[in-house]
């Protein structure tokens, strides 16, 4: 309710300042007035009193202060004794009779004051005249604050007073706020506008302008064009609020944006806390509510009458927290929700969620109070966060569809639902954090054996068990989703054997030119698929580029087409097409940060990270490489981390920093990863810190540990890792420069023309292990081929054999490879010659 809707005065604090100075001046004069003050919680009512008493005091005045409280508002006289027992002199009430003043009206009907006594009679009277006495001397400024809450003989003996005050230098002040409904007790205070001194005053926001002095005051210049606006905008011109917010602005940075901070968290609190009225409630609950925040529903949540709900959204609305019934600044929502204690925020949430599902919110809407709240759900919650989770991963939102799955786990009693919330589990928890997948794992292994588990179950597992090189695991779930009734789509299918070549390598045996099956389209993707698997047989070529780029343009990123893409990428590498497979990792990274997918990113910044390598980019290789070792944790990359160390050993070893490359070696790794096509390739480079550090007996070893692996898996699969190039390199080390010829001959027949890598290793080694004189074509021929692959390390480590090897004196220095000159080193910063 606003009061004296057609006598007030609208003021802003500083305007309503200025008021109240004149309003003094004129009653000190003679000329008595009472001024009523209203506005809304934090309007600054309090403030403009306190102003006025102290200004009034420097100036001569005797004044009179109290606060009206509501635990004593059943006590007789508790706002005169707080009046009298203010003041700075004493105030002698006379023992001498007194009257009542004849019966006038209400305003002197006493009989209506609870536990009034007709002795009581004489204190009126005393009361006036001591005060008219005292005005006689000097001027008297009386202020009562929070008059809602004064006693009723106190509202009635200064109801009285007015009566005596028109010609006195006695200035009255009142306040309370303005939206408090219609009691007999404010029909009561709305009497004082009935004599003619009275003034009322309605004390409003501060406008923008008045927020942009306030700023200029405080930064002693002017502030940035859009500051006042933005934080009128934000305060909503509520002085107590404005005043936090240009506090918290003059500790920040000054930047010319708003800082929402302490000032204002702590501004919001004070504002909420109040014993007297259920504001924070309130205020709790819209923050909560959303869009569901009407009366009815605020009153539902918190039990409060909608009448009084809507009296304190409305004062919510005056002080600016609120707009139109809404709060619009998640700042705003943060300080509200801020206020409440932990459990109290929870036990809301809670409800809310059941408030909001009974009135047909969306899944997510009702799911984010839940985790929000997080207890264990009932059971009507169970299938509303499944719902939720599934339509978070839509949109890439990992994080929020872990967190209602796990909160479905702890409330579902069902042991079905709970391997179906499982395996959703293990499926969206991967993609963000590997290693916490295990906690799921074990339990859909088991489903799995025991035939069980049903198609997203099976992929979900084959996806755990192939970052963890569970070989055997995935095979065996391999078999029990081809007993399903419904089997794979094609495209997934071929994104899955990839993926297990990706790993594993062209095993002997393994599907590579599957039949068509009962899918129109499987033929076209297992050719596909087959296609891109020669590069374990022949490196790069012209069908593997083009399988390549089908794989690209037709597999979205995903958690089963992580590595089929991974794999298309490495072709193009292989087959001298460094730019282009650099472009698609770029493209693809920028997707999974997009989509918020750690892991994928991690492991595309690795796949990056070779090819820079490759292209002699050591530094920035190993700079990539660190930094997405980083990005995931050395925990959660599984079988994978070979690759980034991998990396980091060769970058560390091309630059010459043997003691970096020993402490990468030194890091642990999964014993399954040396089981893995990455594991092969951590091998070779471990040998070849070996050769780099003159132990070639313990590189001997890492490369005969390459030559089973291989054997292990298709001795004719030559481009996994050219090892017998490796072990001939070895044995010249060690002086057996016959076997390193036929070693290295070996490699070269395997890879002929289909290999450029291996063809362009084994020459390089025949080149040291040839007479002088057969050095430099050989040299040359190497060089060739590495540079037709656009492989800048292993060019730039040719050419430094060849300046370095003994050659015949007509051997020339410098020029290109195809007449035996050779072309100029490039090294990085930091790189060794």
């Amino acid at each position: 309710m606003r009061l004296f809707d057609g006598r007030r005065r609208l003021f802003e604090p500083d305007s309503a300042s200025h008021f109240l100075e004149k309003s003094f001046e004129s009653s000190a004069a003679g000329a008595g007035r009472l001024v009523f003050i209203s506005g809304g919680v934090g309007s600054g009512k309090t403030t403009l009193q306190s102003e006025l008493l102290h200004n009034a005091a420097g100036a001569g005045a005797l004044t009179l202060s109290a606060t009206a409280a509501p635990d004593e508002q059943q006590i007789n006289a508790a706002v005169l004794d707080q009046l009298l027992a203010n003041s700075p002199l004493p105030i002698d009430i006379p023992d001498g009779p007194g009257t009542v003043p004849p019966d006038s009206g209400d305003e002197n009907d006493w009989s209506a004051v609870p536990g009034y006594r007709q002795t009581d009679t004489r204190i009126p009277r005393r009361f006036c005249d001591a005060l008219l006495g005292l005005a006689r001397t000097r001027p008297l400024v009386i202020a009562i604050d929070d008059l809602h809450y004064a006693d009723d003989l106190s509202l009635k003996l200064i109801l009285q007073l007015q009566l005596r005050i028109r010609f006195t230098r006695i200035m009255v002040i009142l306040s309370q706020p303005d939206w408090l409904p219609q009691t007999a007790h404010m029909r009561l205070s709305a009497r004082f506008a009935r004599q003619p001194h009275f003034h009322f005053v309605q004390l409003q926001p501060m406008s923008k302008r008045a927020v942009g002095s306030m700023l200029r005051e405080s930064l002693n210049g002017a502030p940035g064009p859009d500051l006042p606006a933005q934080l009128h905008a934000l305060g909503g011109g509520n002085p107590l609020l404005t005043t936090a917010l240009v506090d918290d602005y003059l500790a920040g940075d000054r930047d010319g944006r708003p800082a929402v901070g302490p000032a204002y968290a702590r501004a919001v609190h004070a504002f909420l806390d109040r014993p007297d009225i259920r504001l924070l409630e309130t205020a709790s609950a819209v923050a909560i509510l959303g869009d569901y925040g009407g009366t009815e529903m605020v009153a539902k949540l918190t039990g409060i009458d909608p009448d009084a709900v809507s009296g304190m959204m409305d004062a919510l609305d005056l002080a600016g927290l609120l707009v139109k019934g809404q709060v619009q600044h998640p700042s705003t929502r943060a300080a509200i929700l801020g206020s409440l204690a932990p459990g109290a925020r929870s036990a809301l949430h809670s409800k809310a969620a059941e408030l909001k599902y009974w009135n047909a919110a969306t899944p997510n809407e009702v799911s984010s109070h839940l985790v929000a709240a997080g207890e264990t759900p009932a059971a009507w919650a169970i299938p509303v966060l499944r719902h939720a989770a599934g339509q978070a991963m839509l949109s890439d939102d990992v994080q929020f569809a872990t967190q209602c799955l796990e909160l479905a786990l702890t409330g579902s009693k069902d042991e079905d639902e709970r391997r179906a919330i499982r395996q959703s589990l293990v499926h969206n928890t991967w993609r963000v954090n590997p290693s916490a997948v295990s906690a799921y794992g074990s339990s859909l292994r088991e489903a799995a054996y025991a035939g069980t588990l049903d198609g997203p179950g099976c992929f979900a597992l084959m996806r755990h068990a192939l970052w963890h090189g569970d070989r055997q695991t995935f095979v065996r779930t391999q078999q029990v989703l081809s007993t399903l009734p419904t089997s794979a789509d094609p495209q997934t299918e071929a994104e899955l054997h990839l993926a297990y070549q990706w790993y594993f390598g062209p095993v002997t045996g393994t599907k590579e030119h599957a039949d068509s099956g009962s899918h129109p389209g499987s033929a076209l993707w297992d050719r596909t698929a087959a296609g891109l698997m020669q590069i374990w047989r022949g490196g790069g070529n012209e069908t593997t580029d083009a399988s390549a780029e089908r794989i690209l343009q037709n597999c979205r990123l995903s958690d089963t087409s992580l590595e089929a893409l991974a794999m298309a990428i490495t072709a193009l590498a292989r087959s001298g097409r460094s730019d282009r497979a650099e472009r698609w990792c770029k493209r693809l990274i920028r997707e999974a940060d997009q989509r918020s997918a750690v892991t994928w990113q991690a492991m595309l910044e690795g796949l990056r990270a070779s090819i820079l390598l490759q292209r002699g980019e050591v530094a920035v290789a190993a700079e990539r490489a660190r930094a997405c070792l980083d990005m995931l944790g050395e925990h959660n990359w599984g079988v994978s981390i070979a690759q980034p160390l991998t990396v980091l050993l060769l970058a560390d070893i091309a630059r010459g920093s043997y003691d970096d490359a020993a402490k990468v070696l030194r890091r642990p790794v999964p014993d399954a990863m040396l089981e893995t096509v990455g594991g092969l390739t951590y091998l070779r480079a471990c040998g070849h810190f070996y050769l780099a550090t003159k132990r070639p007996l313990a590189a001997v070893s890492e490369f005969q540990k390459c030559q089973q692996l291989v054997r292990d898996w298709d001795a004719t699969a030559a481009s996994l890792v050219p090892w017998r190039s490796d072990l001939a390199e070895a044995n010249l080390h060690l002086g057996n420069t016959a076997m390193a010829r036929d070693l290295a001959r070996q490699q070269l027949d395997l890879s002929a023309e289909k290999d450029p890598y291996g063809s362009g290793l084994a020459l390089r080694v025949l080149a040291q292990a040839s007479p002088p004189g057969e050095r430099s074509a050989l040299f040359a021929r190497a060089a060739e081929f590495f540079q037709a692959l656009g492989d800048q390390l292993e060019l730039d480590r040719t050419v430094r054999m060849a300046n370095k090897a003994p050659r015949n004196a007509t051997a020339p220095r410098g020029g290109r490879p195809g007449d035996q000159r050779w072309p100029a080193e490039r090294r990085g910063p930091g790189e060794s010659r």
